[in-house]
């Protein structure tokens, strides 16, 4: 039997969900990375016969893995571009067991837990550019809209990971250490069986090396059935068979194909992370908490990673049959007008019932998802072409780290120096903004093969596609 490019196959699919779900086994981590003050902070700020430390150490501690991971994202894009995309993989598993042995195995020691949270960091620089390129290039066109989006969801399943084991171990982080270094020891095995990217091959001139990586990915038998997929992009990745250097991604950037996707994803980072989404998993308590309810606070960072999770796994049916483009403005729109009536009522000009209150926030954290954190993550490795796509998204992620790093430390500032209103509200009007943002100038990408997507910021006229 004889594939058709572009037809789903029940065993095909079964291979790239598999592989994309091992690729992404780092987000897993990136998640607890994000998630592991909620475990850490507590006891540490708590009165005992433990290691104790000041608010400040405290904030350092929760913040200082945002300050290394931009670092490990404009880094990993020129790695995973010299020495692929699965080695790329391999090297942030390593970061990783870094990152979770000495919090493990030094619980007590300040130093250790600092060296712990930077490695960690690392990591998720690494894993955010990385896990989102190998899967844009190993899935099939039919499935890319729906794997993509397998990036975001693993980190929401690691954040509530982190948060199940802080409701279990409240007095203690070794624990949820063991686990992670028990973890990322796992996937680091899983990770040494996957196949490599066969665009990344091919732009190596690795020709065979990528026609038997694609038979695998696709469950062919032969090196017929993938014929028809191999070619649609051999002949121009074939090409591409320079050596990666910094002179040479920086000559690249002059490329429309480069800095367009470039200018349109870092201004989307930035739209989204002044709405606020970015903060809630950090500050998920207190945000809730100004928003006018009061809760248990590992009860609240459950519902919120547990409302992320569901809206990534319900954006990718939406975004299967409506795509992503329209989907996001509409939830955009969602998003700014729960957070502005939680502002109006963080004013005390009007005042909602406690039920009202806690259903805008899930709302607001579902729309947030939905809208800019999942859109962010599932176009990161689609937009930007073969040969640039490591280092283009390094910075695009490394920007949004330290966007995070930034609101993480202005956050407390400010809703304590000019009140939560005010922050609400500015919270809705970059809501706006980001909803105009995404309405006139983010392209459609749902359905698109790479080069398509690639041709469009050349200036080719794609059928479908519009701004």
């Amino acid at each position: 039997m004889v594939y058709t490019f572009g037809e789903p196959h029940v065993s095909s699919i079964t291979i790239q969900v598999v592989a994309t779900l091992v690729a992404n086994l780092g987000m897993i981590h990136t998640g607890m990375m994000i998630g592991f003050p909620s475990v850490l902070l507590p006891p540490l700020l708590e009165v005992g016969p433990d290691l104790h430390i000041s608010f400040a150490q405290a904030t350092w501690l929760s913040s200082i893995s945002f300050i290394s991971a931009p670092v490990a994202c404009v880094v990993a894009g020129p790695m995973i571009d010299r020495v692929g995309r699965r080695w790329g993989l391999v090297l942030l598993n390593l970061t990783f067991i870094a990152g979770w042995l000495p919090s493990a195995v030094f619980p007590l020691s300040l130093p250790a837990l600092y060296i712990g949270r930077i490695c960690s960091g690392i990591g998720a620089g690494a894993a955010s550019s990385t896990c989102s390129t190998y899967t844009a290039e190993v899935a099939a066109v039919y499935l890319r809209t729906t794997l993509v989006l397998i990036t975001p969801l693993m980190l929401s399943v690691g954040a509530a990971i982190t948060y199940l084991w802080a409701m279990l171990f409240q007095e203690s982080w070794s624990e949820v250490s063991w686990f992670g270094f028990g973890l990322t020891a796992a996937s680091l095995v899983l990770t040494l069986l996957l196949p490599e990217s066969p665009m990344w091959l091919l732009s190596r001139g690795h020709a065979e090396e990528a026609l038997q990586a694609l038979q695998r990915l696709r469950g062919a038998s032969g090196p017929e059935q993938v014929k028809e997929e191999l070619d649609s992009f051999s002949s121009r990745a074939s090409d591409k068979q320079q050596k990666t250097s910094w002179l040479s991604n920086f000559k690249h950037l002059r490329k429309p194909q480069v800095y367009k996707p470039l200018i349109m994803m870092n201004l989307l980072y930035l739209c989204g992370n002044f709405t606020g989404v970015m903060l809630v998993t950090s500050f998920a308590v207190d945000f809730t908490e100004r928003a006018g309810i009061k809760a248990e606070a590992y009860y609240v960072a459950m519902c919120i990673a547990i409302v992320r999770m569901v809206s990534i796994l319900i954006f990718t049916w939406v975004s299967n049959v409506f795509g992503n483009r329209n989907p996001a403005i509409f939830f955009a729109v969602i998003m700014t007008a729960s957070m502005t009536m939680l502002a109006v009522n963080v004013s005390g000009l009007l005042v909602l019932p406690q039920w009202l209150i806690g259903a805008l926030v899930l709302v607001y954290v579902y729309a947030g998802s939905t809208s800019f954190s999942n859109i962010m993550v599932s176009m990161l490795g689609e937009v930007f072409p073969t040969e640039m796509r490591g280092f283009a998204s390094g910075i695009t992620t490394g920007l949004g780290f330290m966007l995070s790093f930034v609101s993480t430390k202005l956050y407390p500032i400010f809703v304590t120096e000019f009140e939560a209103y005010f922050v609400f509200l500015f919270f809705a009007i970059f809501g706006a903004v980001g909803t105009l943002y995404i309405y006139f100038f983010l392209p459609e990408t749902h359905g698109k093969t790479l080069l398509e997507i690639e041709d469009y910021f050349k200036g080719v006229k794609i059928t479908g596609t519009k701004l």
